[in-house]
């Protein structure tokens, strides 16, 4: 039955979908971050997935098949079978991702989409095999198998599923049609499509009821081997969506179809743990669900799979979002077995014979198998000689490296005291040109020092030729290439001696120090190189010298006969009138012309010794460039012959060293060896010894142990009662509280979601607004609703964060100290009680409640009182310091009216004082109360009114009422001092009512009736603060008395 085996693990695909119109209404967030490179997926950036593939919300239908499943569609043609699932939560666009509901275009699904692959590799394969496919369409709904390609009644459509001996799964009446092209394929699709059970649901309008299972049969046969054909199974299935009924609002026949999908997904997820937890001990139970018996093959079967997980990135589907990816985690880890589908028989045969081919090369190949060479002593005993002898050779090739060492050092040094005699000569030469020059100088040691000189110049001479042949025997001489990094083979075994250590140090240093050599001898060759080029440029520039010399005989030769040639033809012009001078005209005639010729060979060979010169600049500069080089590649010589010096003397320490650790190391291992030869013969004698204890010992713990168990029995007995009582009311109380803790956050986080999705409604209704008229109120509003429902996604990711950090504290053996039914029944009483216990709490609370309602709603209105009061007396210090600055301003005008009657002296001093205490009322505190002069008026019958009061009170009057369209009206008091009106027809709306007029509210105690529109609703039956005498009003009445 099978060709070929391997481990294959599930594939899983992660697909995000954008934000919905229902979410964004609700003001929902997106909480997933998609990092594409790393195929992670993070929830709220701070717990990750890592699957297979992922993809954001902007991927599309043709990028997600490319990337996902197209390689999958050549593994059919293989003979494995390939199983496509989609996972995920209702309305997470698991439909739409498989296409299950077919829709030509970009917007294309995975079904339709690998139909169109199949036929295409069909068609171009078609010569080679042939090829027959059928398709099956069904659907799995209320726990029931509908056959959606049956032309039947829906009720004779329902077919089974069968187990056979061999654990192969099948559908037993359900209906194969045949296919010749994509078109029959995706016509078949649409048909079954068209059965499907779908609905309505507040979370989608389109929700799929049942899990559909679109399947395909490939039949390949070769067409020049019939007896390799192969069966392949491709299944596409599009899952319904998990579905709570809070969010769906499923109600009757929708909330039975959601139980029934949430019991098969159940089933599901507890396959997928399972396989996921790769325990091969552990059974898998299939049976749970028709659904996990359908898909008993495609997890942990023989089939090739890849999971889509569809999720939403909205934060109000959290939870189930962590679900999804929860199982897609384990899914990844499921591993199938998938093989090639073939006839049993043909393919035994097929692999028998693949095996012995195999064999065969093998044994061709390889030869018999053998042990362990007997030669194998023998290169060992070889390789420890030619070790050796490979250390003999380092030393002396480090001695000899040594030795050119030295020799350059040496070379170094003649070459620089070469340079110091070359140029103390050449100072000498300059001088004896210097002292021959001289003309008081006499013949005969003229002589001598020009016989000096010219030996000297033989000297140089010969110096220079020997430099010559130097330089061109260095420049012809080739550096012999070292084989040694090359030819060197990897020693088969490592030997952790130290000496063998010593030894590889040693070779790598002789080998840096032959690097620096062979460095130091291209220098030497270069510096060869540049000083010829050198030597030649300086010869041409003495060429250059005596050209320039010649250059100048010439010109001076050029003038002359120029000279002559101008007399010349001055003797001609003379001639010419002459007749019997003819013979010499032509005579003179002749020699011009030789003239002219002569002038003109000098002026060519002048300008071509010109151009000579000018290219002495270019020599000039290029002489100086190849100094500073030769100068540059002098010092790295330097630098390079004394790095081998300090590398030469670092190494002879180090190795110096070296040698006496290993003479010690070898003289402690000769030591340790006796001494453990002694020691194990100690310790064979003491391990008979200890032998001989050890069997009483254990024979006597034996009999203490079981005593001991014994006792622990009993005492264990005895403590057991009390302590796992403890320990299991502990257990239930704290599991009690977690709940308790759990549920309010849930209650909390939905509430908190319903206010934004409120808030959000209401921001795009003031956004609608906003866009017909801009006024400022709707921008603030705007602002206000957006800082609330930023404040709500705030509260709203704590929440999420809470119950993420609860669910990971889950442990999965919740119930295990509960290990009896003495325990359930002691959990079941402490439940009971601790829930009694609440229970009990929450009456006492409620009763403590209904008591403390009344003072509170007491309370409540003191404070609404009292606030109430607070605003009566912020607006009477308002009108207070409001008549103070008006009676400044009056009692300026009085300043500037000018003299007055003469009135009586004590008036006038009453009057000055009645000025300073009116500047004094701007200092009043807020509990005092100033009253009006005309109350004060009526109260007092003393008071006489005097001219200057008339005037100083008409100004007064104008200024307080601000106009002279409305007259002066005194304020209206009761007899406890409260302010009340007694309007009656005006409704209180004009400054005629005395509330009104003091910025004040209507009150109960007011004579207006119910249509007063002067009255606060949330502060009617508040009072405002009763009058208080002033302290200054005994001075006040004293002074108008005076007035």
């Amino acid at each position: 039955m099978k060709s070929a085996m391997a481990d294959d693990t599930v594939r899983v695909a992660v697909r995000v979908r954008p934000l919905v119109s229902s979410e964004i209404d609700r003001g929902c967030q997106d909480i997933l971050n998609v990092i594409q490179p790393e195929n992670q997926v993070q929830v709220r950036n701070d717990k990750a997935f890592t699957f297979n593939h992922v993809f954001g919300p902007k991927c599309t239908q043709d990028e997600f098949y490319e990337t996902a499943v197209s390689g999958m569609i050549s593994k059919l043609f293989k003979g494995y079978n390939v199983t496509i699932l989609a996972y995920g939560q209702t309305g997470s666009g698991k439909t739409h991702s498989m296409g299950t509901n077919y829709s030509a275009g970009e917007s294309m699904g995975v079904i339709p989409r690998a139909v169109n692959d199949i036929f295409k590799c069909i068609n171009d394969e078609s010569h080679k095999y042939n090829y027959r496919v059928t398709v099956s369409f069904m659907e799995l709904y209320n726990e029931q198998l509908y056959d959606l390609l049956a032309d039947k009644n829906r009720k004779d459509c329902v077919v089974d599923i069968r187990e056979y001996s061999n654990k192969e799964i099948k559908i037993t009446g359900v209906t194969e049609k045949e296919v010749s092209n994509a078109d029959e394929t995706l016509q078949l699709l649409i048909h079954g499509s068209q059965g499907r059970a779908t609905g309505s649901t507040a979370m989608n309008d389109q929700s799929s009821r049942s899990h559909a299972i679109f399947s395909m049969i490939i039949f390949q046969e070769p067409k020049d081997n019939p007896a390799n054909a192969t069966t392949a199974k491709f299944h596409l299935v599009d899952l319904a969506g998990s579905e709570r009924s809070k969010k769906t609002q499923a109600t009757g026949e929708r909330f039975k179809e959601g139980v029934n999908i949430n019991k098969g997904l159940l089933a599901l997820g507890n396959v997928i743990s399972q396989l996921g937890d790769n325990n091969s001990n552990s059974f898998v139970v299939y049976r749970d669900s028709k659904l996990t018996r359908l898909l008993q093959d495609s997890l942990g079967g023989n089939s090739i799979t890849l999971m889509i997980a569809c999720v939403s990135p909205a934060d109000y589907n959290l939870e189930e979002t962590l679900s999804t990816l929860r199982y897609a985690d384990r899914a990844k880890k499921i591993k199938n077995k998938p093989i090639v589908n073939q006839d049993p028989k043909t393919a035994k045969i097929n692999s028998l014979q693949a095996e012995i081919v195999n064999l065969q090369l093998a044994l061709a190949v390889k030869g018999p198998l053998q042990g362990c060479p007997p030669e194998h002593a023998e290169l060992a005993e070889r390789n420890k000689s030619l070790q050796k002898k490979l250390r003999e050779l380092t030393e002396k090739f480090n001695a000899n490296m040594f030795e050119t060492m030295c020799m350059n050092e040496r070379a170094e040094l003649a070459e620089s005291a070469k340079e110091k005699i070359y140029s103390g000569l050449m100072k000498i030469l300059e001088e004896f040109d210097k002292i021959l020059e001289d003309q008081s100088l006499e013949n005969f040691y003229k002589e001598t020092l020009c016989s000096i000189r010219i030996r000297i110049h033989e000297l140089l001479n010969q110096q220079k030729k020997m430099d010559a042949e130097i330089y061109q025997q260095m420049s012809l001489e080739q550096i012999p290439r070292s084989q040694n990094s090359t030819d060197d083979t990897e020693e088969d075994q490592r030997s952790f001696d130290d000496s063998v250590h010593l030894d590889e140090e040693h070779a790598e240093h002789t080998l840096r120090q032959a690097d620096r050599n062979n460095e130091v001898q291209n220098i030497n060759r270069e510096l060869a190189v540049k000083e010829e080029l050198i030597n030649r440029l300086l010869s041409n520039t003495s060429q250059i010298a005596e050209q320039t010399k010649e250059v100048q005989e010439m010109e001076l030769e050029i003038k002359n006969l120029q000279a002559e040639r101008d007399k010349l033809l001055k003797t001609l012009e003379n001639v010419q009138h002459n007749s019997a001078s003819a013979k010499l005209a032509e005579s003179r005639r002749k020699k011009l012309q030789e003239f002219e010729k002569k002038i003109s060979e000098l002026t060519r060979k002048c300008t071509e010794q010109n151009r000579i010169i000018k290219g002495k600049e270019k020599s000039d500069q290029q002489i100086k460039n190849l100094t500073s080089e030769i100068q540059a590649l002098k010092q790295t010589r330097v630098k390079l012959i004394r790095e081998m010096r300090k590398e030469s003397d670092r190494f002879t320490q180090y190795k110096q060293q070296r040698e006496k650790e290993l003479y010690k190391l070898k003289d402690q291992d000769r030591k340790r060896q006796n001494q453990m030869a002694r020691m194990q013969n100690q310790h064979s004698k003491q391990q008979n010894v200890y032998k001989r204890k050890i069997e009483e010992y254990a024979a006597m713990n034996k009999r203490l142990k079981e005593t001991l168990e014994l006792q622990i029995k009993a005492q264990q007995r005895r403590e057991k009662n009390s302590s796992s009582k403890e320990g299991i009311q502990a257990f239930v109380s704290r599991e009690i509280e977690e709940a308790l803790e759990r549920i309010n956050c849930e209650c909390m986080l939905d509430k908190y979601m319903k206010e934004r999705s409120s808030y959000s409604q209401l921001l795009q209704k003031r956004e609608k607004q906003h866009a017909i008229d801009s006024a400022e109120n709707l921008i603030e509003e705007m602002k206000d609703l957006q800082d609330v429902i930023d404040l709500l996604n705030v509260q709203i990711g704590q929440l999420q964060q809470q119950l993420m950090e609860a669910d990971k504290k889950k442990s999965s053996g919740k119930f295990k100290e509960i290990s009896s039914m003495g325990d359930a029944k002691l959990a079941l009483k402490t439940a009971i009680e601790v829930v009694t216990d609440n229970f009990r709490k929450h009456w006492i609370k409620l009763a403590e409640h209904d008591s403390l309602l009344p003072k509170f709603n007491d309370l409540e209105k003191k404070h609404d009182q009292v606030l109430m009061e607070n605003r009566q007396l912020q607006l009477r210090e308002e009108n207070m310091k409001r008549q103070m600055e008006e009676l400044k301003q009056a009692n300026e005008e009085l300043q500037k009216a000018g003299p007055v009657k003469k009135v009586s002296t004590g008036n006038r001093k009453a009057l000055q004082e009645w000025d300073s205490n009116a500047y004094d009322y701007q200092n009043i505190s807020l509990d005092e109360s100033v009253v009006d002069y005309e109350d004060d008026i009526v109260k007092d019958p003393d008071w006489s009114k005097t001219p200057l009061y008339k005037r100083t009170r008409t100004t007064f009057n104008v200024i307080n009422n601000g106009s002279l369209e409305e007259s002066f009206l005194p304020i209206k008091r009761s007899s406890n001092g409260d302010i009340k009106c007694s309007c009656s027809k005006t409704k209180c709306k004009s400054r005629l009512c005395s509330c009104r007029k003091n910025a004040g509210v209507c009150g109960p105690k007011c004579g207006c009736d119910d249509s007063c529109e002067n009255r606060d609703p949330d502060k009617t039956g508040q009072l405002f603060f009763p009058d208080k005498v002033e302290s200054n009003d005994a001075k006040r009445s004293k002074i108008d008395a005076e007035g």
